[in-house]
């Protein structure tokens, strides 16, 4: 007969090692790993983190350096480096786009819009609705970026309207600073589940690309998966195809990558980071001259496939790119 402190003892242990033995069941299994390298650049303004005690933010925007400037900034009707907010708000609503902001600053501002409904409510009931009152009104440091970033989900390749694309869905991108400053990045990221569909559409989006910015300066390094003669296409797991054009006052990026069952292209024409969000309408930039009302989209259309098929990437460089490094005069505000 096992005495009271004993058995407390060995009922101490067994609990511990139960509840290890649970957590270990329990808890959330290690996420997967991301894909190698992020088809869209997530952070594209050059802005500077507000110093301690002060809610302010600043932009440390450069020139652009010496180097040959981009012949073309448009992108996805918008004109990058000149549309602003007001105008690519226009172009939406005038394509029939669903699109909202979706920077931390506008998802609190929504998610507390929401909570003061609850908090009138709970009040109304005569409810204690404090410890939610002292949320809403308490702001986060992330909340200071002030980068607008106008996402529009689910659209497909013939709703954007700017050209003959082949079929596809994802999330047209139009990323803005702030809402003082022209439009800095527009990207178009979509998904097959179809490999051979994929390649297509990255194949289609090379060739329409270099007949705008010319041969490109990077290539990638292997090449394309060919059909097989069944006309199946398997692109390697988590290798990024990118393809790219820079500028001083532009870069410009197409890239194709699978993740598991997918593979996701990404398309995508910016202000390189660092550089002012206005480069391109400077004197000798390609929106020099761009006008300021929303340009009027082409005819929705779609393509099965390009004229022109693009077996391989284009081994070509470009002699000259935009240089790694700017001057460091300020244009922020």
């Amino acid at each position: 007969m096992l005495s009271r402190p004993l058995l407390a003892a060995r009922f101490t242990l067994f609990t511990g090692l139960a509840c290890a033995g649970i957590l270990a069941c329990t808890a959330d299994p290690t996420p997967p790993a991301e894909p190698a390298k992020s088809i869209e650049a997530e952070e594209s303004a050059a802005a500077v983190a507000p110093k301690a005690g002060s809610d302010a933010w600043s932009f440390d925007f450069k020139e652009p350096g010496p180097g040959p400037r981009a012949p073309r900034s448009t992108a996805f009707n918008a004109t990058v480096g000149a549309s602003m907010f007001p105008e690519v708000e226009a172009l939406v609503q005038q394509r029939g786009l669903e699109c909202a902001n979706t920077s931390v600053r506008a998802m609190m501002d929504r998610r507390r819009e929401a909570e003061t409904a609850k908090i009138a409510d709970a009040k109304a009931r005569g409810e204690d609705a404090v410890t939610a009152a002292s949320w809403v009104n308490k702001r986060s440091k992330r909340e200071a970026n002030p980068q607008l970033r106008f996402s529009c989900p689910k659209i497909t390749s013939d709703q954007i309207g700017d050209r003959t694309r082949p079929p596809s869905s994802g999330r047209l991108l139009y990323v803005f600073d702030d809402e003082s400053y022209p439009l800095r990045h527009s990207s178009y990221q979509r998904t097959h589940k179809d490999h051979a569909a994929a390649l297509i559409d990255f194949q289609d989006a090379v060739a329409a690309l270099t007949a705008i910015y010319g041969p490109p300066g990077k290539t990638p390094k292997t090449d394309l998966p060919q059909p097989d003669k069944d006309g199946k296409v398997e692109f390697p797991n988590a290798t990024n195809f990118e393809i790219a054009w820079d500028f001083a006052d532009l870069a410009v990026r197409i890239n194709v990558l699978r993740y598991g069952d997918l593979v996701t292209v990404g398309e995508r024409i910016e202000v390189p980071h660092g550089i002012r969000p206005d480069a391109p309408k400077l004197p000798g930039g390609a929106a020099a001259n761009a006008a300021t009302s929303t340009p009027t989209p082409a005819a929705a259309t779609t393509v099965t496939a390009p004229a022109t098929a693009v077996t391989t990437a284009p081994t070509t460089a470009a002699p000259t790119t935009a240089p790694t490094t700017a001057p460091t005069a300020a244009a922020g505000k």
